[in-house]
C-alpha cells in the first residue's frame, strides 16, 4: 500500500510537471494562442507595472504575473489530474482512456467551470480564440493523464495462485 502511494505521488508530480512544460511550449508554438497570450500578458504586465509605479513596489507586478501563470497551470495540469487520479484509485480504474480522457475533459472545461463557479454571464458562449485555448487545455490534460497512467496506472502483475486443494 505504501509503495502504491509513493508511485502515485511520483507519477502525479512528473505528469503535472511535464504537462506544465507542454502547456507553455505549445502555447508559444501556436500562432493564435501566442498572439492572444502575448497580448493578454503584455496588457497585464503594463497594467501591473503602472500600478507598481503608482504604489512604488515593482515586486507586486512580477508576483501578479507569476500568480496568473501558476493559476493556469493548476487549473489545466494539477487539478484535473488530481481529480481523475483520486476517482480512478477509489474506483480501481487502471485504464489509459480513463486517465487521459478525464484529465483532458476537465482541463478543457476548466475555463467554463471557473466562469460558472463565479456566476459570470458568458459561461455558455465560446469565441474562436477560446475554442483554441480549450483545445490546448484538453491536449495538455490528455497528455498529463497519459503520463500519469504510464507511471502509476498499471498495477503490479501478480502470478496466478495455484489451487493446492485439487489433486493431479
Amino acid at each position: 500500500m505504501l509503495r502504491r502511494i509513493v508511485v502515485m505521488i511520483f507519477g502525479y508530480l512528473i505528469a503535472a510537471g511535464v504537462g506544465a512544460v507542454f502547456l507553455i511550449v505549445s502555447a508559444l508554438f501556436d500562432p493564435a494562442t501566442r498572439e492572444l497570450g502575448l497580448a493578454s500578458v503584455m496588457t497585464g504586465l503594463f497594467a501591473a507595472f503602472d500600478q507598481a509605479l503608482i504604489d512604488g513596489d515593482p515586486a507586486d507586478a512580477l508576483g501578479a504575473v507569476g500568480f496568473v501563470i501558476w493559476a493556469v497551470i493548476i487549473a489545466t495540469c494539477a487539478a484535473p489530474l488530481a481529480i481523475a487520479a483520486l476517482i480512478g484509485e477509489a474506483a480501481g480504474v487502471r485504464s489509459l482512456v480513463w486517465y487521459s480522457g478525464a484529465c483532458g475533459l476537465l482541463a478543457g472545461a476548466s475555463p467554463w467551470i471557473a466562469r460558472a463557479a463565479k456566476g459570470l454571464e458568458r459561461s455558455q458562449a465560446m469565441t474562436d480564440a477560446e475554442g483554441r485555448l480549450a483545445l490546448l487545455f484538453f491536449l495538455t490534460g490528455a497528455l498529463t493523464g497519459a503520463i500519469y497512467w504510464l507511471i502509476a496506472g498499471p498495477g503490479p502483475k501478480r502470478a496466478p495462485v495455484e489451487d493446492l486443494t485439487s489433486s493431479p
